[in-house]
This record gives C-alpha cells, sequence and structure tokens, in this order.
C-alpha cells in the first residue's frame, strides 16, 4: 500500500499533463494504427527489412503506452478494491469478488513492473538516442520523423 498513493498522484499528475499539453494525441492508439502496428511487429521480428515510417511514436508504443495507462487505472482501482473491500463493495463486486481483485491487482502490478523492465531495455537496444531524449526532451536518435 506504500507506493498507491505515490503511483496514483504521478499517474494523476500524467494524466492531466497529457490533457492540458494536447501531447495524448500523439499517444493514443486508434483503429488506424493496427496495420502500422502489424509492420512494426514484422521489423522487430525480422521479418521486414526496412523500418516502417512513423511519427513522433510508431504504432506499437502507442499501443504500449494506451494500454500501460489503462493497466495503471485497473491497478489503482483493484487497489482500492482490496484495500478497503466493506467500503467499496460496489468496486469489489466489479471485479467479480475479492479474490478476483487481488488476482487483477497482481496481474496488472506485475504487468505493469514487466513493463517497466522490457521498455527501458528496449530503448537501450533498439535507439540509446532515446533515453537521452526522456531526460532533455530533444531527440537527435536514428529514427527520422516521417510526419
Amino acid at each position: 500500500f506504500a507506493l498507491a498513493w505515490p503511483f496514483a498522484l504521478t499517474g494523476l499528475v500524467y494524466l492531466a499533463y497529457m490533457a492540458a499539453s494536447g501531447e495524448w494525441r500523439s499517444l493514443l492508439f486508434r483503429p488506424r494504427d493496427v496495420g502500422p502496428a502489424v509492420q512494426m511487429q514484422l521489423y522487430y521480428l525480422r521479418l521486414r527489412r526496412d523500418h516502417p515510417p512513423q511519427g513522433k511514436h510508431n504504432a506499437l508504443q502507442k499501443a504500449a503506452y494506451t494500454s500501460i495507462v489503462l493497466l495503471g487505472g485497473l491497478a489503482v482501482l483493484t487497489g482500492f478494491a482490496i484495500y478497503k473491500p466493506v467500503q467499496l463493495g460496489w468496486l469489489v463486486s466489479a471485479f467479480g469478488g475479492f479474490e478476483l481483485a487481488r488476482y487483477w491487482h497482481f496481474l496488472s502490478v506485475w504487468l505493469f513492473v514487466a513493463f517497466t523492465i522490457l521498455h527501458v531495455l528496449l530503448v537501450l537496444l533498439v535507439d540509446p538516442a532515446s533515453l537521452r531524449a526522456i531526460v532533455t526532451g530533444r531527440y537527435r536518435g536514428r529514427f527520422p520523423s516521417h510526419d
């Protein structure tokens, strides 16, 4: 429970920033991103030779970022459900009962951890310049924008 409040507050600050800046538009996975996501997956599996065109983020990154926001929301909601099951009985019921709420919480938190580890590893392996961009906000890497 010690990490619940910092996690939830950080998530709210992130969502507020995304809404205020309009940055969410470049991160939201949309139906039109399905085809480019398949092409990017083929590239990652080495079944496609050239890097598919992309904007600020490729379609798989958009899918991952959209999923991680939803996963974070699930972790917070299931966390509240198992923290206050009597007071938030309606929330516990929404997840199928206390045991299932615990299961969903466990799964969502571990998927979040796995995403974080995999995310950092992929950044280091695919495009180390992206790591600098996380800190500085400026990208000077190997993949030019195709907007």
